[in-house]
């Protein structure tokens, strides 16, 4: 029979397994790419009006949601995984 204790660590390792999966940014780069979402959408939101304003409020965005989600359509294409790096550092 199976210990209480085993099965925790059974659910940890499927958990992590699935947070691989799912997140393929480390946490310094998704704190640089907050940051810069940050600073690009404000500056972006100043010049609305312009093209350029819009596009710097877009990317901006972008930026802020790969730092919240942890998630990179770009490194999936790719098949890098910064998290996996980061830890194993």
């Amino acid at each position: 029979m199976e210990s209480t204790m085993d099965k925790v660590k059974d659910k940890a390792h499927e958990a992590a397994d699935t947070l691989h999966e799912v997140q393929n940014v480390g946490n310094s780069e998704r704190i640089i790419s907050l940051a810069a979402g940050i600073i690009l959408t404000v500056a972006g939101l100043s010049k609305k009006e312009t093209m350029l304003g819009k596009g710097m409020s877009f990317i901006g965005g972008l930026l802020i949601t790969r730092g919240t989600t942890g998630f990179c359509p770009l490194n999936k294409a790719i098949g890098r995984n910064s998290l996996v790096t980061e830890a194993l550092a």
